[in-house]
């Protein structure tokens, strides 16, 4: 039988572990217990896996609840609405990426073995989008629409490898300038990786979009 009663009184439980920027508090500001912390899970992966075939906007509580095994009513216990859940995953994504983006291009050998490191950059770029393509699609588009709130966590989320990629321009010694060089870098490996499937059905195949991207970021942060 499904636990539809699993927040705790405030402070008599400690919170999972999580991003520290994450509120894992329920709807009426308590701290659920462990077993409200499974079924606050069991909401997210719902809305993720409901995300992979249904749009944003489209996207309905009792589906979610449906889905999860759960009821709207235990729903609303955790989230006010189904954004307010797209919104939690786009966050706890972003905390969970914002150093392995970083990464990616920091751990790279920029000046002994740039090509390799260019090429590893851009095929990590687009193995992430293509892992989270619903989530990282709703963060794109509500950053258009003007949602501060989501254009804020694509901003921490693509931070990280942003600023690893001025250390690269800086550290190799390349021409321009170092933070305008990043930032248009990542804008297309953020751009290309999100529109991959498009790209793919035009004929372009992977092999050739990580050779392309790579070249871009081999000539570019390399002097």
């Amino acid at each position: 039988m499904i636990d539809e009663s699993p927040v705790g009184i405030a402070g008599s439980t400690p919170p999972a572990e999580g991003p520290p920027d994450i509120d894992l508090r329920a709807v009426d500001g308590r701290l659920p217990g462990r077993r409200g912390l499974a079924t606050r899970q069991r909401l997210l992966a719902a809305t993720a896996s409901l995300l992979e075939t249904t749009g944003y906007r489209d996207l309905k509580v009792v589906e979610v609840a449906r889905e999860a095994g759960t009821s709207p009513a235990t729903f609303y216990q955790y989230f006010p609405d189904a954004e307010s859940a797209v919104l939690v995953l786009a966050a706890e994504l972003t905390e969970a990426w914002h150093d392995e983006l970083a990464t990616l291009v920091a751990d790279g050998d920029w000046i002994g073995n740039p090509d390799g490191a260019a090429r590893h950059a851009s095929e990590g770029f687009l193995d992430f989008w293509t892992a989270h393509r619903a989530v990282l699609g709703v963060l794109d588009l509500a950053s258009t629409e003007g949602d501060e709130r989501f254009r804020d966590l694509r901003t921490r989320l693509l931070n990280g490898p942003t600023a690893a990629m001025v250390d690269v321009a800086v550290a190799s010694g390349a021409a321009g300038d170092p933070m305008a060089a990043a930032g248009v870098l990542v804008a297309m490996l953020a751009h290309v990786s999100n529109h991959q499937v498009g790209l793919e059905r035009w004929g372009v195949d992977r092999s050739a979009l990580v050779a392309t991207m790579a070249g871009v970021l081999r000539r570019t942060l390399v002097a």
